[in-house]
């Protein structure tokens, strides 16, 4: 069929005119020439500018905050899914190129700083032309305001060149590392080189954050940054828009961005785009036909080789391309600062060829992932993709960019895409020199092929390939309630680390883990109960340390814990919460002993809570002889570790991490209360979720089934038809079938358990008659159970609960279960620990 020309001329003015529209300044504001209003508050104090004021830039953190603006709009009515929150993340958070003016002194209404690097053309052409949206609905109450500027500096690729006079030792360290690159696997963190260079600053010299009390409005930047040196260019300068995740450091804009062009797909002619920065630049257009620009390409790699084009490869030595810049972090638990080993050639660093290589792969990919999971959510996406199982069954994950680079970037495509988005972004950018079309061409071609070798030679990220011997946490999804009793005498930068090392293991999210940090000496609450790691950070710094009593007081301790755990149970026989989370007491002493006192206090309090508390497991993590708290857990050999500072922080927290991770969920009888009474009977159930390739692992307490008493089962029902393999123990905690993991210690064997597949159907466990010819509770074993999902799922995980979509839901119910105390006589029992304490004060 012909088309009219007055149709195409038509379709022409429709397509400019839309293009036109998506530029508005009034939903492109980071797209103008200065910082927008809705960042001014991260520029208009000094606090900011300290980047260890700002939340850790790891993707545990991004993930958190993620998460907490998804449940914000779900909670206000707004229907957003993935790609409009993507986009909004984008146009509320991303401007690059912020530079600071040098020798501009900040004053009223005066801010020295704005988009002026050379990041920020592209950016504004992506936000005003290739990826519309706007944010203005964004839920800006959500975050905090350290939140918000967090994930600013986390979205947003700058430099900052200016000397910090540290250059002696961290640009030494750096190239020290440049000099030794070595192939590198996961979680091995015993060298300061890890990651992607991380270098660990000496404990000495730590950096700490100061608290929030600042005064918007400050201008007083210097102070905080430590820029205490005359102007000049440092030697190692500091990358920003970047995260640390165990598979090297990434730009996050760039990953956002490939997520909502992936979903957000569009191919606009060159002419159009060269048409609109005519008349923007008043350059005369040059023509070009069949030639196009993808929004995914400009997102992602060919944006970022599209300013090696421009900015680099011009003014070099014989016009060849250089690609990639490693770094290190200052700190690998609380990373803030990410040093550069080099000062020049920085148009595509390390992180951001990680950043969009993997929003490329994302981006070619997540349309095709939605169509499995249609409510699949980005804080979802992330975590599947950075990690060890990858994206719904695909392999598709972060340790597989190196070999699909390949497949989602073929040379000839990249250099199509770069040499087209360069010329647009030629007409954006005050360069040093003039080219012309077909010099730009040549030159994307050069910086496409330095990328090309770049990427499997030089890109120093880690592999896909699985240890033989797995660790039995590596197959654990962590859910407990944490409560953290933290001794104040300990220095606050020399204990961070290893407490923030332990939380960042435990799953600390909605719907999964908790944590509560108090007080060792009097139970006072440093942390209030949250389902966020990033609220640990904020509410708990050098300053808020500081304004709690030092000390070590472990009647306290036990008085609090028992208080704490009662109110749990309380609120669960409100609730008919049938548990789904293990119950740990993280107790973190100095140097402090217990008096005889105490002691005697103490083990008779234990001996209450043991038998009231059945789940509640006390683990120590402290300095000096550790072995002074062996009366006061259940198993001395595995639940007291010796913290020691300086010590690497991963071969100190890391076993305690996994003590905690081990520790079986709680299934209980809600009925029972703290109280240990009943007068009904009945099931009560919950849902769980586990995700293929891990394992959920359940202790019942015999307290629910000591003594007589009919039709008393444990059942797990599958959901949607998906298969499970159920296996039951009363003497391994970890009862798993063909299990290959190197974690089969404690009590009880392998040999002990026994296994059965379900499929649409339910696995029951009758407690009727478990305790028979056992004559108290303490003697007559619990009942442990696991779950794992069989191989194959076809559904959609879409409850909130969901952590991913490819989670398999199934149902634990518990019915007419007992509640047996082993306190014989609850009154005699109190009377003791009168007795106790009597005794305490009389020795103090």
């Amino acid at each position: 069929m012909r088309i009219a020309p007055q149709v195409k001329a038509a379709a022409a003015c429709l397509c400019l005119g839309l293009i036109f529209s998506i530029g508005s300044v009034e939903a492109q504001e980071n797209a103008q020439l200065n910082i927008p209003p809705s960042l001014i508050e991260c520029y208009n104090t000094s606090y900011f500018m300290n980047r260890d004021n700002r939340l850790p830039a790891n993707m545990d953190t991004l993930i958190s905050l993620v998460e907490k603006v998804e449940l914000s709009y779900a909670a206000t009515g707004y229907q957003m899914d993935i790609r409009q929150i993507s986009v909004a993340l984008l146009h509320r958070f991303r401007q690059d190129g912020i530079r600071r003016a040098a020798g501009v002194t900040p004053i009223d209404g005066v801010i020295p700083f704005s988009p002026t690097g050379f990041q920020f053309p592209k950016l504004r052409i992506l936000l005003s032309r290739l990826l519309p949206g706007n944010a203005n609905n964004f839920p800006n109450s959500s975050l905090t305001s350290t939140e918000r500027c967090s994930l600013h500096f986390m979205m947003s690729s700058t430099f900052d060149t200016r000397l910090r006079g540290d250059e002696n030792t961290v640009c030494g360290q750096l190239s020290q590392y440049r000099a030794q690159r070595l192939p590198r696997s996961p979680k091995k963190d015993s060298s300061n080189f890890l990651g992607d260079a991380e270098w660990v600053d000496e404990r000495s010299t730590k950096r700490q954050r100061s608290g929030s009390n600042y005064v918007l409005g400050e201008l007083d930047y210097d102070n905080d940054w430590g820029y205490a040196v005359p102007e000049g260019n440092s030697q190692c300068p500091v990358e920003d828009g970047v995260v640390r995740t165990p598979w090297g450091t990434v730009s996050a804009g760039a990953l956002i961005a490939g997520v909502a062009t992936g979903l957000q797909q569009q191919t606009v002619s060159l002419n159009t785009l060269l048409s609109l920065a005519t008349q923007r630049r008043g350059r005369t257009q040059s023509q070009t036909i069949g030639s196009s620009v993808d929004n995914r390409w400009a997102a992602t790699l060919g944006g970022d080789l599209a300013e090696v084009t421009l900015v680099q490869v011009p003014v070099t030595p014989n016009n060849v391309a250089s690609v990639g810049a490693t770094g290190g972090w200052n700190d690998t638990v609380l990373p803030h600062w990410y040093f550069l080993s080099q000062r020049n050639n920085l148009e595509a660093t390390d992180a951001e060829i990680r950043g969009g290589l993997d929003g490329l792969i994302i981006a070619k990919n997540v349309a095709q992932w939605k169509t499995q999971a249609s409510g699949m959510k980005l804080s979802q996406l992330l975590r599947m993709y950075y990690s060890t199982t990858g994206v719904l069954g695909t392999g598709i994950q972060a340790c597989s960019r190196q070999q699909l680079f390949p497949v989602v970037a073929p040379t000839q495509e990249m250099q199509s895409q770069v040499s087209a988005f360069a010329q647009v972004l030629d007409r954006e950018m005050q360069l040093r020199v003039t080219l012309n079309p077909q010099t730009i061409a040549n030159f994307a071609n050069t910086a496409t092929l330095s990328l090309v070798t770049y990427v499997p030679q030089s890109l120093n990220d880690v592999s896909c390939s699985a240890s033989t011997n797995q660790d039995l946490t590596d197959i654990i999804t962590p859910m407990t309630n944490l409560y953290i009793f933290l001794d104040t005498s300990w220095q606050y930068s020399s204990i961070v680390d290893y407490v923030a090392y332990i939380l960042q293991q435990l799953n600390i999210h909605p719907y999964a883990s908790s944590v509560t940090m108090l007080s060792a000496f009097d139970g006072s609450v440093i942390v209030n109960t949250t389902n966020y790691v990033t609220d640990v950070y904020q509410q708990w710094n050098v300053t808020t340390q500081a304004q709690y009593n030092q000390g070590f007081n472990l009647p306290t301790v036990l008085r609090t814990i028992q208080n704490l755990t009662q109110t749990l149970l309380n609120g669960e026989q409100t609730n008919s919460s049938v548990g789904g989370r293990s119950l740990v007491a993280l107790i973190l002493p100095n140097q402090a002993t217990v008096n005889d006192g105490d002691s005697n206090y103490a083990t008779t309090e234990l001996q209450y809570i043991y038998e009231q508390i059945p789940d509640l497991r006390f683990v120590y993590y402290g300095g000096g002889n550790i072995q002074r708290f062996s009366n006061f857990v259940r198993d001395s050999t595995r639940d007291l570790f010796s913290l020691t500072p300086g010590n690497t922080v991963a071969t100190s927290a890391g076993p305690v991490a996994k003590r905690i991770i081990k520790i079986p969920r709680r299934i209980i009888n809600p009925r029972c209360g703290s109280a240990w009474y009943t007068n009904s009977w009945g099931t009560d159930q919950m849902y769980q979720y586990v995700r293929p390739g891990t394992v959920n692992f359940y202790r019942m307490a015999s307290n629910y089934f000591f003594g007589a008493g009919t039709n008393r089962v444990v059942t797990i029902q599958s959901q949607n038809g998906g298969s499970f393999t159920v296996c039951s123990s009363r003497t391994n905690e970890w009862p798993q079938q063909n299990s290959t993991t190197s974690s089969q210690t404690g009590t009880g064997t392998a040999t002990d358990s026994n296994c059965v597949q379900i499929s649409g159907n339910s696995y029951s466990y009758d407690l009727s008659s478990a305790c028979n010819g056992y004559y108290t509770i303490t003697q007559c074993p619990p009942l442990y159970l696991s779950v794992q999902p069989g191989a194959i799922n076809t559904t959609s995980c879409t409850q909130d609960a969901c952590q991913t979509p490819d989670q398999w839901r199934y149902m634990v119910s518990s019915s007419n279960m007992g509640c047996y105390s082993g306190v014989s006589g609850l009154a005699a029992s109190l009377l003791t620990i009168l007795l106790a304490l009597l005794l305490q004060q009389s020795v103090q």
